[in-house]
């Protein structure tokens, strides 16, 4: 037990991975729903009532997919950079 003890560097390792995780679900929903934001933007321009009335449809299949799609893949990241550190701890 000396003055100097070298500590591992898992704590900040994990520390980094926690932070680049939830900077890309933050970013892939922040993304999604700017594109909806825009997407609602143009259609709201649209003079054309069915063509329209389509629009908004898909606009809201568009974002359920999106952002299901971005939880989808911020959950997938979250398993695989954490999941084999319980399955080695158990």
């Amino acid at each position: 037990m000396g003055a100097l003890e070298v500590s591992s560097p898992a704590p900040m390792l994990r520390v980094l991975k926690v932070t680049l995780a939830m900077l890309v679900g933050v970013v892939l929903n922040l993304a999604a729903v700017l594109l909806l934001l825009e997407a609602t933007w143009r259609i709201e321009m649209m003079e054309n009532e069915p063509l329209r009335g389509a629009a908004i449809l898909g606009t809201l299949i568009a974002g359920v997919v999106l952002l299901l799609g971005g939880v989808y893949l911020y959950t997938r990241l979250a398993v695989l950079l954490f999941g084999r550190e319980t399955r080695a701890a158990v």
